[in-house]
């Protein structure tokens, strides 16, 4: 196998870009040793550790963010979700219910709520008025096929003319009218109650309204002959129940906010209580049946903005850590006069980092090839073997071992490519002598 000879790199100064290249000559032949390795300073030190304090304190921030967001997302906080602890939510009412013994299951599509009602559960609809005529229909035959109990929250007419015929709307309770008290005509439609507090309250804050806040109006219904009414007030009754529906005129019965006003509790309480249980049906975007779907952003988890909003946060932190850390940008007017030694120990330095032993031993060879060839007389574009012809009459090596020593022989390790240096520099000494 033959190598051509490569003409090295001229010794005289440089002056252009930079551009650090990986045939690489080792320090000793560069007409000096190579500088030793400084040991590491205290501003080093110091420096290490602060990154270090800034990396925990970012680990740190985004754990206990996404530790918080996902506490926060182990309930729905929409209003009347039984999970909710908050004012509009219903946890206090659902908890009670199943420390009674109560089965209480949520419901988020219409063909749950339908197949509790033929199964004898009580359905409890939270907001019947945002349902399509495809749900109540639905709804509507589930309860004639059935033998379920039907409660609805606060209904407006056109629900009530497909899942109640006969109940229709006949006001509101005024903000701050006080307690509605039960008289001896309300039978079963009091459940226990004496007084109750079903004023309007105030909701939550409606993300899908930009945040605002809602208000529940409290509406009074009347019933046909053969329903049941309570808790009257100027020509209608908070409550009102026949034999398949009970319809409930006031959120204050269900949030945490309110239950425990007056006898609310009682109300809630026996109006969904039972052995039959209770299918909390809460009308949602994402059900087949829904009248307008759900964008993507209502897909998602109600933690999971928060949460990359926080990592956002924490990623612009530490961008602006680092970037002050690197300091200010340095131009450098080019082109740049650089030392020839000092770019010979520079890529001596990234071949001993990298472990380039291979191609540090085919830089000594072509150098030591090329000065050999020139004091011999032997042309650039000969091939090796002319060249070891050439130095048989000028040294006691044998051409094996000239071979060896020229030739693209690998070496192993740092003390073999020492060892080469030594004995190419001997050889070049040789022939000069």
């Amino acid at each position: 196998m033959t190598t051509p000879l490569t003409p090295p790199s001229s010794p005289a100064t440089h002056t252009a870009a930079i551009t650090v290249s990986p045939e690489l000559v080792p320090p000793e032949l560069a007409g000096g040793t190579a500088p030793p390795r400084t040991p590491t300073s205290p501003r080093t030190d110091l420096d290490r550790r602060t990154r270090r304090i800034i990396a925990a304190v970012v680990i740190l921030a985004v754990l206990a963010a996404v530790a918080a967001a996902i506490a926060r997302g182990s309930f729905r906080d929409a209003p009347y979700e039984p999970s909710s602890p908050r004012p509009d939510g219903s946890a206090a009412v659902a908890a009670v219910l199943r420390e009674d013994g109560a089965d209480v299951r949520e419901a988020r599509r219409t063909a749950d709520a339908a197949d509790a009602l033929r199964a004898g559960r009580t359905v409890l609809v939270t907001d019947p008025s945002g349902l399509s005529r495809p749900q109540l229909e639905a709804l509507s035959d589930a309860l004639d096929d059935g033998t379920g109990h039907l409660v609805l929250l606060a209904p407006d007419f056109g629900s009530l003319s497909v899942l109640a015929p006969g109940v229709r709307p006949s006001g509101t309770v005024a903000e701050g009218a006080g307690t509605l008290a039960a008289d001896p005509r309300c039978g079963d439609a009091s459940f226990r109650a004496r007084t109750v507090d079903a004023g309007p309250i105030t909701l939550g804050e409606d993300r899908a309204a930009g945040g605002t806040t809602t208000t529940a109006p409290s509406i009074l219904y009347q019933g046909p002959e053969d329903a049941r009414s309570c808790f009257a007030d100027a020509g209608g009754a908070s409550i009102v129940r026949t034999d398949r529906v009970t319809v409930l005129g006031s959120a204050a019965y269900l949030t945490n906010g309110h239950v425990s006003r007056a006898d609310n509790s009682a109300v809630a309480l026996n109006a969904l209580g039972g052995s039959a249980g209770l299918t909390w049906y809460l009308p949602s975007a994402t059900d087949p049946m829904a009248p307008r779907s759900a964008g993507p952003l209502a897909m998602l988890p109600a933690w999971l903005l928060p949460t990359v909003a926080w990592l956002l946060v924490c990623l612009l932190v530490w961008l602006l850590a680092v970037s002050r850390r690197l300091g200010p940008v340095v131009v450098e007017p080019l082109p740049v006069t650089v030392r020839a030694q000092e770019l010979v120990v520079g890529r001596a330095h990234l071949l001993e980092r990298s472990g380039a032993r291979d191609r540090a031993a085919r830089a000594l060879r072509s150098a030591a090839a090329m000065r050999l060839a020139e004091k011999l007389g032997v042309r650039r574009q000969e091939p090796l073997a002319a060249l070891l012809a050439a130095l048989g009459p000028h040294t006691d090596r044998t051409a094996e071992q000239l071979h060896a020593l020229l030739g693209p022989i690998p070496v192993p390790t740092d003390e073999d490519l020492v060892r080469l240096a030594h004995d190419l520099d001997a050889l070049e000494k040789e022939i000069d002598r």
